[in-house]
């Protein structure tokens, strides 16, 4: 079945300054089901001039920002008001797809007579102040949040229909939510492996370590969330075992006590802080080789979704330690592909990282079963399930 569908995301790599998760899940997604034979819209946002390009066979309208500077602790009211407007001049859709962060749809849910909406549980911002207890928060940004709450649970209980990309994140956001009206689906994120294979081929990022012993890797924000003070902690036990073992870390800084979360990384690391490499934001060729150089590659988040770049890291062949309990547990099979440890555990990701360390047959074993596991969610595979599923809910 031929569908016209809408994805409404504030996030679209190339053409958005910022991208998350969501940002680079939709931009693997949407050209994925456009090579399908869909005809497929974004709308995203921009702080510069409003515009309209096609980019691998997908329509994007690219929407002014609807609020000044000044006031960014409004921007999701703002923008859910023109996710509206964007979608109604599309004319005739399918389905609209958009994340639950932020509320994008929320608006747009509360029509009676519309293309249906789905919904695509990412994680709340309820759950990720959950997860996050420490996180600091202005009196704008408690504002902000506030009126993010009330828009993500609006949309959600609101929608059509609702994709969940883990089976935890929807467990836990039927806890949550009144939601068990709303039929549902879990759908796995995609990884253009081809892609990142071939990426992965260019120069490592500058400031990589080259030839001073084994690397362990971690990309992601440098939050609590996702676990990496746990990681810098496990590594002082791996130092005192390994003392030209390196870590790095690859991804945006994050804020910690008032301060960066780079600097307390260092001052957990202690002696060690040499060995500690805060290499900061890569780009995905960058980003990709560096996976590629590392000996174990570690994401021991508190709690996690569904992680891209462990799709990435499992398409690149690299043996992953994760953690147990959340999203990870749909596509990492402990001992099998990768290895799961309790989350908040320094010990046991300790004992995890020294195992792969020292003992390289398990690492070529874990990576060669990792790289092949990886194919199920491959973009192509990915699309054609969320395709059947739009299909499904477009004829309800």
């Amino acid at each position: 079945m031929h569908l016209r569908l809408c994805i409404a995301t504030r996030e679209y790599p190339p053409v958005t300054a910022y991208t998350g998760g969501i940002g680079t899940a939709y931009a693997t997604l949407a050209p994925a089901l456009a090579q399908l034979g869909h005809e497929v819209h974004v709308v995203t946002v921009t702080t510069g001039a409003a515009r309209r390009e096609v980019l691998e066979g997908v329509q994007i309208e690219v929407v002014r920002r609807p609020n000044p500077e000044r006031l960014w602790f409004l921007e999701d009211a703002g923008w859910t008001v023109a996710v509206n407007r964007a979608v109604r001049r599309l004319g005739e859709l399918d389905a609209v797809l958009a994340a639950e962060w932020g509320g994008d749809a929320a608006l747009y849910a509360r029509r009676r007579s519309r293309p249906p909406l789905v919904t695509m549980l990412t994680t709340s911002i309820e759950q990720a102040l959950e997860i996050s207890p420490g996180w600091r928060r202005s009196r704008r940004m408690r504002l902000r949040h506030a009126i993010q709450r009330r828009l993500e649970r609006a949309q959600a209980v609101r929608s059509d229909a609702l994709i969940a990309s883990s089976r935890a994140i929807l467990a836990w956001t039927r806890r949550l939510w009144d939601i068990d009206h709303v039929p549902s689906a879990v759908l796995p994120n995609p990884v253009r492996v081809a892609r990142t294979r071939e990426l992965a081929q260019g120069p490592l990022p500058d400031g990589f370590p080259e030839g001073d012993g084994p690397v362990v890797a971690f990309t992601g924000r440098l939050e609590i969330r996702k676990g990496v003070d746990v990681l810098v902690e496990a590594m002082r036990t791996v130092w005192e075992a390994e003392p030209q073992a390196r870590l790095v870390t690859m991804g945006r800084d994050g804020d910690w006590g008032g301060g960066r979360m780079s600097d307390h990384l260092r001052r957990l690391a202690g002696p060690h802080a040499d060995r500690l490499h805060v290499l900061g934001v890569q780009p995905p060729e960058r980003l990709f080789a560096g996976l590629r150089g590392a000996d174990v590659v570690a994401m021991p988040s508190r709690w996690e979704n569904f992680a891209l770049a462990a799709l990435e890291t499992l398409a690149l062949g690299r043996p992953l330690v994760a953690t147990s309990g959340s999203g990870y547990d749909d596509f990492v099979a402990d001992g099998v592909d990768g290895i799961l440890v309790p989350p908040a555990d320094a010990q046991a990701l300790a004992d995890a990282l020294l195992r792969l360390l020292g003992d390289p047959g398990l690492r070529e074993r874990l990576g060669a079963a990792a790289g092949a596991r990886i194919l199920e969610l491959d973009a192509d595979a990915v699309a054609a399930r969320f395709g059947d599923f739009l299909a499904a809910v477009a004829q309800r």
